[in-house]
């Protein structure tokens, strides 16, 4: 092989590392514009979510470092303490329009919690943040004397299904319910971008799977068949991985319609009144 061979494939050879490093460097950089989708809204945008919603009212929560989480609670018109149901959302989901569902939990009280850059909430989001605003949220409610602190039920969507297992897995909880879940943020990101090392890419690694071992109590997932963004097998990976009694429901829809799915919502509040019984 003649020297200007070599040369030429050294160079392209050159490229393509610096190719290949240069999207490392843009997937490590920017993961947090690629998972996080912030859903602010104004004062006057909760206002008018209020008139929609008159069975709710907002919530708010100084969090630790001074920053406040906010969200919606459902008002309590029963004198004696109620089971509680608290819902972490997807990773671009303003969660009030879960206001809508409460047909669903009768007799409990249903608390709609919005991630930091979300809603009213203050202070830049990331695993951290979720997971430890989501535990000092959780610890404040249960000293509300409305909320029977032994009658917990932990919602997570999508992403936020790795908040209600981490929430499930540190606290004491009834029952988890899990729409859309996955095992862990790496195993998801592997499927999408297989030629990179994930693994010493991603910093927000929601391991639920590691946390899932250590949860005693039942567990609900609801999966979608044709789910593009949290294909279906990770779902079933968590499920297995679960101490717990698990459940599940597959049905016909994608990541986002399955929110609009009557069975779910069904099963969802048979699960429910059979956790809090």
């Amino acid at each position: 092989m003649n020297k200007k061979l070599i040369k030429f494939f050294k160079i392209i050879g050159i490229i393509i590392l610096l190719l290949y490093t240069g999207v490392c460097a843009l997937l490590y950089f920017n993961q947090d514009d690629l998972l996080f989708h912030p859903q602010p809204n104004t004062p006057k945008e909760v206002s008018e979510i209020l008139n929609k919603y008159p069975e709710f009212d907002t919530l708010s929560f100084v969090m630790k470092d001074a920053n406040r989480t906010c969200g919606y609670i459902s008002i309590d018109t029963i004198t004696k303490k109620l089971p509680l149901v608290l819902y972490f959302g997807g990773n671009a989901e303003e969660v009030s329009h879960l206001a809508e569902k409460q047909k669903y939990f009768t007799s409990t009280i249903m608390v709609l919690i919005n991630y930091r850059s979300f809603g009213l909430s203050q202070g830049e989001i990331s695993e951290q943040t979720m997971f430890s605003d989501a535990l000092e949220v959780y610890d404040k409610l249960i000293d509300n004397p409305e909320v029977d602190a032994n009658k917990i039920i932990i919602i997570g969507r999508s992403i936020g299904t790795g908040v209600a297992t981490y929430v499930s897995s540190q606290r004491k909880t009834s029952a988890t319910i899990l729409i859309t879940p996955y095992e862990n943020m790496i195993d998801v990101a592997f499927e999408k971008y297989p030629f990179v090392p994930i693994s010493l890419l991603i910093k927000h690694r929601f391991e639920s799977d590691k946390y899932a071992p250590t949860i005693s109590s039942p567990m609900l997932a609801l999966i979608s068949k044709n789910d593009q963004v949290i294909p279906k097998h990770h779902a079933y990976k968590l499920k297995e991985a679960w101490k717990g009694k698990t459940e599940a429901l597959e049905v016909n829809e994608d990541h986002n319609s399955i929110m609009n799915n009557e069975e779910v919502w069904k099963k969802i509040e048979g699960f429910v009144k059979e956790s809090i019984k």
